[in-house]
């Protein structure tokens, strides 16, 4: 289980505080995906740069499987929006970067990696590098890097944001069809209410800054078959609007 208990993330400067982040409570239960959704600036980024480690001064309380957010002791996966992909290192060695600095050369899988680039797609594209790549492409290696690492977490920091429409439904398509035979717990940042419902077990909706929780959903549709022509999906994202417009508007 993720849990943060009053998170709370203050920026201090020489002449000024801005409150980031303001008493954030949730859990997410392991295996379990999370669609986070906020405007811009309510600190959805500071909250994932928080649960990977990145920020450790907060108030409040983070723990991953009942213990103190620790990036020595945990497996933490990230994709930020711009893939993260080094441009001097080639596919393969680009998904199995996490793998090396975690664990070492020597216990890396090969069989591992090998069904990983096949599941997503990449087999015979592992000598390419980022830029002979298109943006599903990279997108795929990045996942293939995050899922190979086994991770206790995984945190996605807007992952399909430069992806045209058709793209960004394959790839989260290829995204969910990876997932269901790894299921790892997930936080996604999204702009999108669609993507949301799509992907998401559980919608957090954050509120403008200082970003507090307005409200947890749980998602009954996710993982349905064809969902998205389904009316039930429609009316999801509807409501969600709803509510988002709503409450951002107060």
């Amino acid at each position: 289980m993720i849990e943060t208990r009053d998170l709370t993330v203050v920026y201090k400067s020489r002449n000024s505080c801005y409150t980031a982040l303001d008493k954030i409570t949730m859990a997410i239960l392991e295996g379990e995906t999370c669609a986070l959704i906020g405007p811009s600036g309510c600190g959805k980024s500071t909250l994932l740069k928080v649960l990977a480690g990145i920020i450790r001064e907060f108030e409040g309380q983070v723990a991953i499987k009942n213990q103190p957010v620790m990036p020595k002791r945990h497996r933490i996966g990230f994709i930020p929006q711009n893939y993260g992909l080094l441009d001097w290192k080639n596919v393969y060695q680009n998904v199995t970067l996490g793998l090396r600095i975690k664990d070492g050369k020597k216990k890396i899988d090969r069989n591992d990696i090998a069904h990983i680039l096949d599941l997503l797609g990449l087999k015979g594209l592992e000598e390419r590098y980022p830029n002979e790549l298109s943006g599903g492409q990279q997108q795929r290696a990045a996942l293939a890097r995050a899922f190979l690492l086994k991770p206790d977490l995984l945190l996605m920091d807007e992952p399909f944001s430069a992806l045209d429409a058709i793209t960004r439904e394959e790839i989260q398509d290829v995204f969910l069809y990876v997932w269901k035979k790894n299921p790892v717990s997930t936080i996604l940042v999204t702009h999108h209410v669609e993507e949301a419902v799509y992907l998401g077990k559980k919608i957090v909706i954050l509120s403008d800054s200082p970003g507090r929780i307005l409200k947890i959903l749980d998602n009954p549709l996710f993982g349905e078959n064809d969902l998205r022509n389904k009316e039930d999906y429609f009316q999801m994202c509807l409501e969600l609007r709803k509510i988002i417009k709503e409450d951002w508007s107060k």
